[in-house]
């Protein structure tokens, strides 16, 4: 990195992904890391890449996305926050940052990720939760409930989504739990914690997944979620998930990808939060 860009800032980033392409640059594509970049340059600063610590997909949202970038003039870290908010679109927020080092890569410093799903059943839509969460209709629901309210376990078997979240947690293979195009050969992964919580913030008819994990593969999150969805509906029994880590198993095997929209990125945990030092080669 250029020498003339000797101060560094971490960011945490929130934004609505419906208008976003995700986060990494694309060719002409609106993105959240090409958006922030073009506001550091209305700031006058010179600057590096922005080096976010996860790529989300195009529509998927974010409370806590931490990133990280290199500028040639040392601004106090309130300064850069409301400098950039104030020339950021609607969709887009600085929420807080802190100086660290020019070199600091906040990707090889995140120890954790949670990430929330959100499901929202009734016998109509929701205008006001259309670009964030996944609607369950009747059609959709489970068939052993003759009338249906308006609490989410009229939709679908709470208890049995619990038991598969359990069976999902610890470390294992998520082979299964991945998108066809993700290649890579270490597909182990933990996860501390998956949580399914009827009545969200005071709303009866309001569902969410929380994935808590050490790092995660391509629509993994959103692999889960469908899968757990679909033994909600019991179109599945929560021992499937117990398949799901056999060595046979195929991503076929599962629910499917749940839509990108009802898909949040909640908050990330960092090591040490200061710097990422380049291991020699």
């Amino acid at each position: 990195m250029s020498r003339d860009l000797p101060f560094g800032i971490r960011l945490t980033i929130a934004y609505d992904g419906t208008a976003f392409a995700g986060w990494q640059v694309q060719p002409r594509q609106r993105t959240v890391q090409e958006t922030i970049e073009e506001a550091l340059t209305g700031m006058r600063l010179k600057h590096s890449k922005v080096r976010g610590a996860s790529r989300t997909d195009s529509g998927v949202h974010a409370m806590g996305q931490v990133a990280s970038v290199a500028i040639d003039r040392d601004i106090p870290p309130r300064g850069i926050a409301l400098g950039l908010t104030g020339l950021l679109p609607d969709d887009v927020s600085i929420t807080s940052a802190a100086r660290c080092d020019r070199r600091y890569n906040p990707r090889y410093d995140a120890q954790g990720k949670l990430y929330r799903y959100l499901i929202k059943v009734g016998a109509t839509r929701d205008p006001l939760t259309r670009h964030r969460a996944w609607y369950v209709s009747p059609t959709l629901a489970r068939r052993d409930r003759r009338e249906r309210g308006h609490f989410v376990d009229d939709y679908l078997c709470v208890d049995a989504m619990r038991d598969a979240a359990q069976r999902l947690c610890g470390t294992h293979d998520f082979r299964a739990f991945r998108a066809a195009s993700d290649y890579r050969e270490n597909t182990v992964r933990t996860l501390r914690g998956v949580r399914v919580i009827p009545g969200l913030w005071g709303d009866p008819a309001l569902l969410a997944i929380e994935v808590e994990g050490d790092a995660f593969m391509k629509n993994m999150v959103r692999i889960l979620a469908g899968t757990l969805l679909d033994i909600g509906r019991q179109r599945y029994t929560p021992d499937l998930i117990d398949h799901m880590f056999t060595t046979g198993a195929r991503r076929g095997h599962g629910g499917p990808t749940a839509p990108a929209h009802g898909l949040c990125l909640v908050r990330i945990d960092l090591r040490r939060g200061d710097y990422y030092k380049v291991p020699r080669r």
